[in-house]
Order: structure tokens, then sequence, then C-alpha cells
């Protein structure tokens, strides 16, 4: 019953690492009601020894084994390469009446080169030659700060580690992570591609026409490719992912006891971007900062960008002249009564049109 209770524990381990590289850390920890700390551990045990680094691992201290025991499992072993740590544990048992654990017994066999391991994946690094060829982004969510708990939404340039922004929002919906988004394309220019993972407000459930998302439209139309993490491959975006922990670790470290509102961490953050990419040496280009290996896009965002990443509704005018959108009420003018309208949400902006025109803007 343990040896199947603990196959059980790996498989469902390996749903959440499949589910992560599939669908995205946050998604995975919401499908399997786990921390997003607990998926990202889980990721690196399977990267670091595949299924066995899934395996529950012994607590406390080694069980001490002696000399002619190991002996014992180096020869059972040897006369049958078949055998298994628990088919060995099992001999131990009822042949030879000695009870040792099967951790012990693949720590014996390993010592001696002896244990059946699991091959590594050849890790595969990736890096483009030149800046702005891909850009890497993440939605790092629910990030305990002294603001409060926040979403970060990260992007850096594939070639360089240059990181072109993002922003710390209070929500991680599709209008606000999308008009973080504009900001960095609007200040920097478009890349050729970006890589996020597959959560829904980049991939997910199909809510626009083609079955595309709001992201993945707007990037076609401004003709940026957009590319997703493909499954079973956690490492896919790892430099964004590395350079969020660094965040975590660095930046909030910093500002911890100095921020009390959102509008204050973003500002810091404005404030620490350019020490990041300007001063600090990067241990995997060189040991020179981000800085000297980027360049900003020769390809300005477009008039329209905004436009593009907005998320449309539509709503009916009521007698009183208002349309309801988000448990609010926003008034527009009496000739609109009874018609259709497009509200169009980015950030904090909501843009109301009809026939073709602008009627009305709002912040919320």
């Amino acid at each position: 019953m343990a040896s199947l209770r603990g196959e059980a524990v790996v498989v469902e381990r390996l749903r959440i690492v499949d589910a992560a590289g599939r669908e995205g850390v946050s998604e995975a920890a919401r499908m399997f009601d786990c921390s997003r700390a607990t998926v990202y551990k889980l990721m690196e045990r399977y990267e670091g020894g595949r299924l066995e680094g899934l395996v529950n691992r012994p607590r406390g201290p080694r069980e001490p084994v002696a000399a002619e025991i190991a002996e014992l499992i180096v020869e059972l072993k040897v006369h049958g390469p078949h055998r298994s740590t628990s088919k060995i544990q099992q001999l131990l048992s009822e042949s030879y009446s000695q009870v040792v654990s099967r951790q012990t017994v693949w720590r014996v066999l390993s010592a001696r080169g002896l244990a059946r391991v699991v091959e590594r994946e050849p890790l595969q690094r990736f890096e483009r030659p030149h800046p702005n060829q891909l850009w890497q982004m993440d939605l790092k969510e629910d990030v305990a700060t002294p603001a409060g708990k926040v979403h970060l939404l990260a992007v850096i340039d594939d070639a360089s580690r240059f990181c072109l922004g993002g922003e710390w929002i209070t929500s991680k919906a599709e209008p606000a992570v999308l008009g973080a988004l504009a900001r960095v394309l609007r200040r920097w220019g478009l890349p050729e591609a970006i890589l996020s993972d597959r959560a829904s407000v980049f991939y997910g459930p199909a809510t626009r026409q083609a079955g595309l998302t709001t992201y993945q439209l707007a990037l076609e139309m401004l003709g940026v490719k957009s590319v997703f993490a493909r499954p079973y491959k956690p490492r896919t975006k790892g430099k964004v992912e590395k350079f969020i922990q660094f965040v975590i670790q660095d930046f909030l470290r910093e500002v911890a006891g100095q921020v009390r509102h959102v509008a204050d961490l973003n500002q810091r953050w404005e404030e620490w971007l350019p020490w990041y990419n300007e001063r600090r040496p990067h241990s995997s280009i060189g040991q020179v900062p981000p800085a000297r290996r980027f360049a900003a896009s020769r390809r300005a965002a477009p008039a329209e960008l905004e436009q593009l990443l907005r998320v449309e509704v539509q709503r009916k005018v009521a007698r009183d002249c208002t349309i309801s959108l988000g448990g609010k009420r926003y008034e527009l003018p009496a000739d609109l009564i009874g018609r259709h309208v497009w509200v169009g949400r980015l950030g904090d902006t909501i843009t109301i049109e009809h026939s073709g025109r602008t009627v009305a803007t709002f912040t919320r």
C-alpha cells in the first residue's frame, strides 16, 4: 500500500508539472488547489531529477547500513540487473530477514553506480542573437508586497536580459494586464515575437472571433508573433521566471517598509529598473549590464496600439442614459438611449464608442 501511495503521489505531482508547462504556473496552482510556490518547487525537482525528483525525500538523518548489508544489496543487483530498489528491498526482507528502506537501497546502489537512474533530457539552452527578436513575458500572481498582495507583469528581452518594464497591478483581468503591456510596447516599440505561458489572459478560453484572445488578435494585427511555452517544457521561459525570482529577493526586500500603496511600489520599481538594466553585471551575458546589449526596437508602436489591445464588450444604453459595467453605471448622452455602444477597457481607461466615434471616456 505504501508503494502504491508513493506512486500516486508521483503521478499527481507529474500532473501538476505537466499543467504548469501547458497552462502556466498560475493556472496549475488553481487547478490543483496549491500555491504557486509549490508548483515552482515541483518544477525545480522535476528538472533536477525527472520522475526520481518527484519521489518523497527521506526526512531526518540517513539510516546507517552495515557493510555486509551493503554488499548484499550490491550482489542482488549484480545478479539481477533488472531488479528495482523495491524488488531488492523485498528480497532482503523475505530471503535474508533484513529490513531496510527503499531509499537506503537506492543510496547504496547509487554510490556504486548501479542505480537505475532516469536519463535527464539534455538541457538545450537557447538565446536569440539580437535584441527584440524575442521578448519573454510572465504574470506573477499574488505577490506579497508591503502594499499587499498584487500581481507583477514583467517583460524582458531574451538576447540581452534587459527588463523592458511591466507593472505592479491589483487586477489580473485582461484590461489591467494588457494595459501594462501596452505601456511597454509604447515605450520600447515592437519585437518580432513575445513568449508567454498559456495563462487564460494570453491563450485561454477563446472569447473572440477566430478562436483567439484579445492578446493574440492584437499581436497578429501588430505583426508580432505570439509564442507560447510548450507542454512538458517548464524551462521554456526560464529567463523571465529567474528574473522575477530576483525581483522578489532583491527589489521587494529593498523597498520593504518604504511603500504603502501600489502607486508607491510602481514608483520604486521605475527607480530600481535603471540599476538592474544599466549598472548590475549579469552573469549570463559576460558580466556586463543588460543595457550594453540592448537597443530599442526600430519598429515604433502604431498610433492605434491602445485601440487594438482594448478588451471590448457591447452594451445597450438604458432609459436613464446609463450603461452598466463591472457593477457600476456610466452616464452617456441622451441621444444614445436604446442604442448599442462598444465599451473598450484598457488599464484604468474606459472608452465608449458608437458608429465609429468616441462618445465618452472614463477613468476607473
